[in-house]
């Protein structure tokens, strides 16, 4: 992977609580725009993701309630309308589906920082609000889930699903799109929730307003054996 800040002499890393890889640095020099550009190329093959589970412990944060998957009314009544039966899995998939058929994608209905119940309660959001409310529903249903940001293949901007513990299993759900994860999804970095996965985060000194732009392009290449 390669990363370029024109302006930043001195790039770092850094492992993230959850093993998310954290690259940080400071532009000292005056400045009204800068750019931060990341490439690199993966290795994917699996029709439908899943990651075994060897530690249980790692699963325990993920297990609880974090700050915007915590229910409220509206997360509340939804779970007790769904009459959830069967293994992990299939709760799982059950849920991925009434999430779907519940919301609207509606770009720009809700904030960054919104919680799943608040987005919930208007019934449209975009993929971060789809994430937290699946999640909020799984840790309902004592199964462990985690937030996943991460790219899809083709071109626009980063999106958000979910993993569940399954067993001894992590399998990815894509509530938005209604789809089980499989290898046109990269994940980048997983957590509680979206304030783990911070695409990009930083301070500045200053009275200027600050205008973030995101731009994801996603190519596939066959793999010469």
């Amino acid at each position: 992977m390669e990363v370029s800040v024109p302006g930043c002499e001195d790039v770092r890393q850094s492992q993230g609580q959850f093993g998310s890889r954290r690259i940080y640095g400071c532009i000292d020099s005056p400045h009204t725009d800068f750019t931060i550009a990341v490439s690199g190329q993966v290795r994917t093959g699996l029709e439908i993701f899943e990651e075994f589970c060897e530690d249980p412990l790692e699963s325990a944060a993920f297990r609880v309630q974090s700050g915007l998957t915590q229910p409220g009314p509206a997360i509340r009544a939804f779970h007790n309308s769904l009459g959830l039966r069967g293994t992990a899995y299939e709760r799982a998939l059950a849920i991925r589906k009434a999430v779907h058929e519940a919301f609207s994608y509606q770009p720009g209905a809700t904030s960054a920082h919104e919680s799943g119940e608040a987005a919930f309660a208007r019934k449209q959001g975009v993929c971060q609000d789809y994430a937290h409310v699946m999640l909020s529903l799984l840790r309902m249903e004592g199964i462990p889930a985690r937030y996943v940001t991460g790219m899809l293949v083709g071109e626009g901007a980063s999106h958000a699903w979910v993993e569940a513990q399954c067993g001894n299993w992590w399998y990815g759900f894509d509530p938005t799109n209604d789809l089980l994860v499989d290898d046109s999804y990269i994940r980048v970095s997983c957590g509680r929730d979206s304030a783990d996965c911070a695409i990009i985060r930083g301070t500045f000194l200053g009275w200027a307003a600050q205008v973030q732009r995101e731009q994801v392009r996603v190519e596939t290449y066959e793999e010469k054996l």
